[in-house]
């Protein structure tokens, strides 16, 4: 009937009395409850959430592209940019490029196979070197022989200069420079001596010469006044020692000790000295008087027998007046050497 009617409806052909009535009767028809809940408000309102719901969800997906990292795909995110290199402007002119010097090899020969194998000569020889063992601790330092700090001490100081016939000396003593494997330091040590600090120059000249003897020399110290002092070693033996980094250590320690006082006597001092058959003797004084007689210059000349030389030095105030006093008769006659010294030009 709905088929008829809208066929009917559609036609063209004018309406009819029945025509009208059937439409009539399609308008009376009710109608159903469906079609009054879609044209309701609540249809509305709902239709209105459903479109706001979807408005958000296409808001939300633009808002995401712009996001970085991994959602779940294959792709990922990342911000990308344009990076601009900022360059000086360059306001000076180019430096010249720098031409280094190339030196020209010289020409190779094209048989030089052939010239070093024909002529093995031409090449340099090795020199021979002494073989070393390869196993074992080897030579000992330089360092480990002489540790001490005394001995340190003396091969810091300069070498005596030569002699006169060119050899190197052993020591010297107030510019006397002499040669010898045993020395004797024979030193005044009367009150006279405490004139413009005599005393202190001559012990410090002591240990200067003392610094410089190696170990493989002998020495021995003695003052004198109206007794003998003698230089002992840590056994307490009265002997001529070797200058090692012990005894000349102990002999520092003697010397700094020693004070001067009493009167002098010449003589017993230099008896004792040769007593121990030294090479060179330092004889030191500032007492012409008492004078050594001419018997015991010649005591002690024949006593010496030419083993020592013995060299003078007289402490004495003011210039000298070159007096052949026994100071000078006494080295002549022992193959030494006199020097007089001013003392009140030794200094404070």
């Amino acid at each position: 009937k709905l088929v008829l009617t809208s066929t009917e409806f559609s036609s063209q052909r004018p309406p009819t009395p029945t025509r009208l009535a059937c439409s009539a009767s399609l308008m009376a028809v009710p109608v159903s409850s469906n079609d009054a809940f879609w044209t309701s408000p609540a249809a509305f309102v709902g239709s209105l959430c459903v479109h706001a719901v979807i408005a958000w969800l296409i808001v939300t997906n633009m808002n995401s592209c712009g996001r970085q990292g991994d959602f779940g795909t294959s792709e990922q995110f990342r911000e990308v940019g344009l990076y601009v290199q900022q360059t000086e402007t360059d306001t000076e002119e180019p430096m010249e490029e720098l031409t280094q010097p190339t030196e020209t090899l010289p020409d190779l020969p094209d048989n030089l196979n052939e010239t070093l194998t024909e002529s093995p000569q031409a090449m340099p020889a090795l020199p021979d070197l002494p073989s070393m063992p390869l196993i074992g601790p080897g030579p000992p330092p330089a360092s480990s022989l002489r540790d001490n700090p005394a001995e340190a001490f003396a091969n810091s100081m300069p070498p005596p200069p030569p002699t006169a016939a060119g050899i190197p000396s052993t020591t010297s003593f107030f510019e006397i420079d002499t040669i010898g494997r045993s020395l004797v330091y024979l030193i005044d040590c009367s009150g006279s001596m405490s004139k413009h600090n005599a005393f202190r120059h001559a012990k410090n000249e002591l240990n200067a010469s003392l610094e410089r003897l190696d170990p493989n020399l002998k020495f021995q110290v003695v003052f004198y006044n109206d007794t003998l002092f003698e230089f002992r070693d840590r056994k307490g033996d009265l002997d001529i020692h070797w200058a090692t980094a012990t005894n000349l250590t102990r002999a520092r320690g003697y010397i700094a000790q020693m004070d001067n006082s009493g009167g002098t006597s010449h003589f017993p001092a230099l008896m004792k000295a040769l007593s121990y058959s030294p090479e060179v003797i330092f004889f030191l004084t500032d007492a012409a008087e008492p004078e050594l007689s001419a018997r015991q210059l010649a005591e002690i000349e024949r006593k010496n027998n030419g083993r020592a030389a013995i060299h003078c030095i007289e402490f004495g105030l003011g210039p000298s007046i070159n007096v052949d006093n026994f100071l000078n008769r006494l080295a002549r006659q022992n193959g030494g050497t006199y020097r007089y010294r001013d003392m009140t030009q030794l200094g404070p």
